[in-house]
């Protein structure tokens, strides 16, 4: 992968933003609170973060976490009244440290989930799973044009960056269900295309997924489903 620092800059700028934001957030009866969002991308990321020790030391790496509700269940218990700040303090400092493992590693051979190199492991990790959870933080709070945007934009930058279809594929994905969203289904049906052939596992999801029932009848939909 290309530009593995630069996405991560740009996703420690995104959250800044997004943190100071959030500071004045009313509550809201849907989603979670931004403090345990932030807590929860703080616990993926030293799942990581410990794992790429490891594998700069020349150790086995354990596997991550294999029951993935389970492990998001109990950090997410743990969170629970972390404040915001402390949170923000915990992801920041873990992003920097993933940034200067990269620095200090580069790109090398790394397992993690479908993830088959560092730089894959960290981009999914560190700046793909963050902007969907912020995307979805701005949709469920009724600013929908702007979690879209933040989908578009991370969809840019990982073409931009050359990302395998594992990665790519899973952000067309969301635009296309931004797309649908929008009343674009014309332009989420062309990223479905795009996208299905990079990940076979999107079928099953988009057979079931209630963000496109709007495209449920369109056989460009239907034969997307059964290839």
């Amino acid at each position: 992968m290309q530009n593995v620092r630069d996405l991560l800059e740009s996703e420690r700028e995104t959250e800044r933003r997004f943190v100071l934001e959030a500071a004045g957030e009313a509550p809201h009866p849907s989603g979670w609170p931004a403090a345990l969002l932030v807590f929860h991308l703080a616990s993926w990321r030293e799942q990581l973060r410990d794992g790429l020790i490891q594998a700069s030391r020349g150790e086995v790496i354990p596997a991550p976490p294999n029951d993935i509700d389970g492990f998001n269940d109990a950090a997410l218990a743990r969170g629970a009244g972390v404040s915001l700040t402390d949170a923000a303090a915990s992801a920041g400092g873990l992003l920097e440290d993933l940034i200067d493992l990269w620095a200090t590693i580069g790109e090398r051979p790394f397992t993690w989930y479908v993830a088959r190199t560092t730089g894959e492991a960290l981009v999914r990790n560190s700046y793909v799973h963050p902007r969907n959870h912020i995307s979805e933080h701005f949709i469920e709070r009724g600013d929908p044009a702007r979690g879209y945007r933040l989908y578009e934009e991370t969809a840019a930058a990982l073409r931009k960056a050359d990302a395998p279809g594992h990665t790519l594929g899973a952000a067309l994905y969301n635009l296309a269900c931004a797309r649908v969203a929008e009343g674009r289904h014309d332009e989420a049906l062309r990223l479905l295309e795009e996208a299905m052939p990079m990940r076979d596992d999107m079928r099953a999801t988009a057979a079931k997924d209630r963000d496109l029932e709007p495209l449920r009848d369109e056989p460009r939909f239907q034969a997307l489903l059964q290839r």
